[in-house]
């Protein structure tokens, strides 16, 4: 019920983002054929070009960017719940719900099942674990419910896994790979993340043989192996974005982002610190240390309340708190947010519920260190109060935004009247606006052409002929992100000054590159603007607005 409360934002929130791609996709408007289990398919070499011809991939898209997530299972219940209720994000997002309080009840049945805490410890983790906020966008956010389909059926499978490793019963085993194996069918990424508990199992039990060990493993390794496998076969994965970096198809990318994101994620998991808006070096030097004084003065509280436990239940702790730490390492991959931390929020709850119940609850509990007392407290506000807390906020911002998108998508619409007739430019914009074009219809039906021409804050639009437009921004800025926050283009493709970029309807030169990309960039189009497109438009903090291009020899600055 307290969920629910929490929660209610995200129920509310109308479809976001990559929930109109999928409304294309279904209605079979998107650019390529996509079938009910395709839905991750975003970008592949089929509809690459389609894309680029049409202008909804922007003009710096790396020329081989390729964005395909293998989630078959994922797909098909959100193909059928498109189909069945026509788009309408209410019933979807109860759906989601659902599958939210079907993850509570399974993290809570492998609590009980590993038997590590106690009840009231249990309680406490299931609740740390129903409330944080790396819950609030899966239910928020339509095309992110893998996370809790895989979160589900990968706590079933690693409580099998547990009870496998206990009795060796073969049905325990043969359980566990198959939940361990539709986990991966649901989730991808998500699920590779159940590894890391795997992997923590057998380095906590010191007495196991190397034979026992294969067999332990076995009921998560062979279908993970199966599943990397086909995925590689297939050709999903991520190409040429800074946004993602695939391990397997960009080693050196990942390892590059790999320190900050895995610091970025333990702030968010541990601290429930949210560390979106801290890129730059700086901010990422200063949380680096914030979080190494962190786990200091939490090592020796937390390593005396496991301590105080009995063998078997300190074994389970243990286990699932250096998995807590190997369960980030596949999400990764991605630009570190709370949504990718629901595996590893099962061993962050159940630590901080033993801190908790040591120091509050345990034997001769007054007369605990008031440094475990100290950090218990710490630790209890962020988990009970702040986590649930910022859940709610960030669930309500969500609602928030995704509501702004779609009233700006429905001025737009009544503007443009019939879209598939009209062409559109954008001088300026967010990452939404790659979304947009298929918000514009109930079908996902796109504008003839989408010119986007920069993705940033201020920018200044220099019009040097009839078809020709300059854009310059600030000297310590770029014409669009570069780096983690680029969805399109990484870091190992950079536009220089000089570069030539064609596409179709105009040609794009960069003047002038600094460390942030373009700032100076000379638009030439293959028509008169006074004639086409039909109408421009700029985004600000607020909405959508009808832009209007300065004469011939003039300049117009467009502000966020």
């Amino acid at each position: 019920m307290a969920g629910v409360l929490v929660f209610l934002p995200a129920v509310r929130t109308p479809l976001f983002l990559d929930d109109y791609l999928h409304v294309a996709m279904v209605e079979k408007t998107f650019p390529a054929a996509r079938g009910p289990f395709d839905l991750y398919d975003f970008v592949d070499d089929e509809v690459r070009p389609a894309l680029v011809e049409r202008g909804l991939l922007p003009w710096w898209a790396h020329p081989k960017l390729t964005i395909r997530f293998f989630r078959p299972l994922s797909s098909a219940l959100l193909w059928m719940d498109h189909r069945a209720f026509s788009h309408r994000a209410l019933p979807m997002h109860l759906h989601s719900l659902a599958w939210w309080a079907l993850a509570v009840l399974a993290v809570r049945s492998l609590y009980r099942t590993a038997g590590a805490l106690s009840p009231r410890a249990t309680a406490m983790a299931t609740a740390i674990f129903a409330l944080a906020r790396c819950h609030a966008m899966p239910v928020a956010w339509l095309a992110n419910r893998e996370a809790l389909i895989s979160l589900t059926l990968g706590a079933l499978g690693l409580a099998a896994l547990t009870r496998w490793r206990q009795a060796r019963r073969a049905r325990d085993g043969a359980l566990a790979t198959a939940l361990f194996a539709l986990a991966l069918l649901s989730g991808g990424e998500y699920a590779l993340c159940f590894g890391g508990y795997a992997l923590a199992m057998e380095l906590v039990d010191r007495r196991a043989t190397l034979a026992r060990r294969a067999a332990s493993v076995a009921p998560f390794a062979v279908p993970a192996l199966a599943y990397l496998v086909t995925r590689s076969a297939l050709g999903y994965g991520a190409v040429g974005s800074g946004f993602y970096a695939d391990p397997l198809r960009d080693p050196v990318g990942f390892a590059r982002a790999a320190p900050w994101r895995f610091v970025a994620l333990l702030s968010e998991g541990w601290l429930t610190i949210d560390s979106r808006d801290v890129l730059a070096t700086p901010w990422r030097v200063a949380l680096g240390a914030f979080v190494a004084v962190a786990v200091g003065f939490a090592w020796s509280p937390t390593r005396r309340a496991i301590s105080a436990l009995d063998p078997p239940s300190r074994a389970a702790v243990t286990w699932m708190l250096v998995g807590s730490l190997f369960a980030v390492l596949p999400v990764m991959a991605a630009v570190p947010s709370p949504r990718l931390l629901g595996v590893s929020t099962i061993g962050i709850a159940a630590a901080v519920a033993v801190v908790l119940d040591h120091a509050w609850f345990g034997a001769g509990a007054s007369s605990v260190r008031e440094r475990t007392q100290s950090f218990a407290l710490a630790i209890g506000f962020a988990h009970l109060v702040h986590g649930p807390v910022s859940a709610w906020l960030a669930a309500r911002e969500l609602h928030d935004a995704a509501s702004q998108f779609e009233q700006s998508a429905q001025w737009l619409s009544e503007r443009l009247g019939d879209p598939a007739r009209r062409e559109v430019g954008v001088v300026r914009g967010a990452a939404g606006m790659w979304f947009a074009p298929f918000a514009l219809d109930p079908r996902g039906i796109t504008p003839a052409h989408w010119y986007l021409l920069s993705d940033m804050g201020h920018v200044l639009v220099l019009r040097k002929g009839p078809r020709t437009l300059e854009l310059v921004a600030p000297r310590d800025g770029g014409l669009y992100p570069v780096g983690a926050r680029s969805l399109f283009r990484s870091l190992d493709a950079p536009l220089a000054t000089g570069d030539t970029i064609r596409v179709p309807g105009m040609r794009a030169t960069i003047v002038e590159s600094g460390e942030r990309g373009p700032r100076d960039v000379m638009f030439a189009f293959d028509h008169d603007l006074d004639d086409a497109p039909d109408l421009w438009i700029t985004e600000d903090a607020d909405a959508w607005h009808e832009a209007r291009l300065p004469q011939p020899g003039f300049g117009t600055p467009f502000d966020p």
